[in-house]
């Protein structure tokens, strides 16, 4: 059963999501048919942000991991939910998770938020190394690659919270907007390069053009939204 969902992402192989059942340390796995089973147990704290990544070795496709974000640590599962990754990135509440690709080297790299250290870190899955990129002013909270423009987008936890971007060719970030909104969870893009956004505050999704001058609520009517994946079935 759910208990405490608070991350979702989508398996494209085999049209299934994973979600991070952060109130009894599981992963659970959502199949096309609405049946749950459990994909991983026993992770200590959450877990919480998850992120799915194929990975190669030069140009040969060997699998898919699963990277999960708990408490301080970063873990990654294979397909059948073995745990194949163990990695201490001394943090302290590690949160939101995206990925960057190399697409002529498929060398990945992951950008993790820390909401209570109000950090940006980033995770070389081939070198098993990471580092910080920058910290921040506010509490982050989820972050998502652009790859239309070679940015990051990080959204943020608290009133008037803002929306920043960061320049990845000299890890700075800057404020694209500071919304009216408080509380700001989860993010994701569109392939036309349109934001979808939740906030607890008005317990809505809400829509964002590229360069964030235009906003609408999509959905709303809900209890605390948190996190957001985006599926292209096509």
């Amino acid at each position: 059963n759910y208990n405490g969902p608070e991350s979702i992402e989508y398996n494209p192989l085999n049209q299934t999501y994973f979600v991070s059942n952060s109130g009894n340390g599981q992963i659970l796995e959502l199949n096309y048919n609405n049946n749950l089973s459990v994909f991983a147990n026993n992770i200590n704290t959450g877990p919480y942000g998850l992120e799915l990544v194929e990975e190669y070795i030069g140009e040969k496709w060997v699998g898919q991991i699963l990277y999960v974000c708990s408490g301080g640590r970063l873990y990654g599962y294979d397909a059948y939910g073995n745990q194949v990754l163990n990695y201490n990135m001394e943090g302290s509440f590690l949160n939101g998770i995206t990925q960057k690709k190399n697409l002529i080297s498929g060398q990945v790299e992951l950008f993790i938020t820390d909401f209570l250290d109000k950090k940006l870190y980033i995770y070389n899955t081939e070198e098993n190394n990471h580092y910080e990129v920058c910290s921040f002013n506010k509490n982050p909270n989820g972050v998502y690659y652009d790859n239309l423009t070679n940015r990051l987008i990080v959204v943020c936890w608290g009133g008037n919270a803002p929306i920043y971007e960061i320049d990845l060719t000299n890890n700075s970030y800057n404020t694209l907007i500071t919304t009216s909104l408080s509380n700001l969870d989860g993010i994701t893009m569109d392939q036309c390069g349109n934001f979808y956004i939740s906030a607890w505050s008005s317990n809505a999704i809400h829509k964002y053009n590229s360069d964030f001058s235009e906003t609408e609520i999509i959905i709303d009517g809900l209890n605390k939204p948190w996190s957001l994946t985006f599926v292209d079935k096509e």
